[in-house]
């Protein structure tokens, strides 16, 4: 199974970003402060596996979501072969936690083949975002395995409809499909709990702080995202650094 190693450049500040809709501005840089360069850096080699002098294949990106667009094209080229493993290094999930796009997967994406299942990619709260691109690749059945590395100041944010048991900490993500229509007859959404569903194929999920994690081999691709909606300006003099890691397929 090949390694995809996905970094965003958020993972790096003192402190997280929570909205309810994606913002549109960068961050105030005396509201967020950015990792020293040589800390943030030595992370990259010591733990993630990465090098400058040989640097590992792949892109580099502005928004998060550009990822699920490369391993799109990648895919259809045959680079990339599904399943593959993921590591996420990011501040946040990124599976859809608060975001609507959650109740598209179950009740619409799920119910076709996976060969014809195709995220709406343009507009709407559906469409694929910087908040949902890793559901929908679990949607998709691309990720095979996931390790979320997590922020220090981490609060889990991880889409808990998603999982197995509806539970964060069971360690497999397990998609689910729901008849079309169930969230309306539900007094409070947890009772969804209670609900007939079809299961999807199990995925291997770990959650790891960033101060336990170690890549275990070398990573086949590397993205690396600077997500200036969720960075400050002060961010990007590191982003350019991170640059470095990475071998423009």
């Amino acid at each position: 199974m090949q390694l995809v190693l996905d970094i965003d450049l958020d993972f790096f500040l003192d402190r997280i970003l929570y909205a309810k809709e994606e913002p549109v501005r960068r961050l105030r840089a005396d509201e967020y402060g950015v990792d020293d360069s040589e800390v943030a850096l030595a992370y990259l080699r010591e733990r993630c596996g990465l090098s400058v002098s040989h640097p590992v294949p792949g892109h580099v990106c502005t928004r998060h979501k550009d990822v699920w667009f490369h391993w799109r094209r990648m895919l259809r080229r045959g680079v990339l072969k599904e399943p593959f493993e993921v590591v996420h290094v990011d501040a946040h999930a990124d599976m859809g936690l608060g975001n609507n796009s959650c109740l598209y997967i179950v009740e619409e994406l799920l119910a076709e083949p996976v060969d014809r299942r195709r995220p709406p990619i343009k507009g709407g709260e559906w469409a694929v975002g910087d908040c949902n691109f890793i559901a929908y690749a679990l949607a998709t059945r691309w990720i095979g395995k996931l390790t979320y590395v997590t922020h220090l100041k981490w609060e889990d944010d991880v889409q808990w409809l998603h999982m197995k048991d509806f539970s964060t900490t069971s360690g497999i993500v397990q998609m689910k499909r729901f008849e079309p229509g169930f969230a309306e007859q539900l007094d409070h959404f947890l009772d969804v709990k209670n609900l007939p569903f079809e299961a999807e194929p199990e995925i291997p999920m770990t959650v790891v702080p960033r101060k336990e994690f170690q890549i275990d081999r070398q990573p086949d691709f590397v993205f690396i995202s600077q997500s200036p909606n969720y960075t400050p300006p002060t961010a990007d003099a590191l982003f350019e650094e991170m640059k470095r890691f990475v071998a423009p397929l």
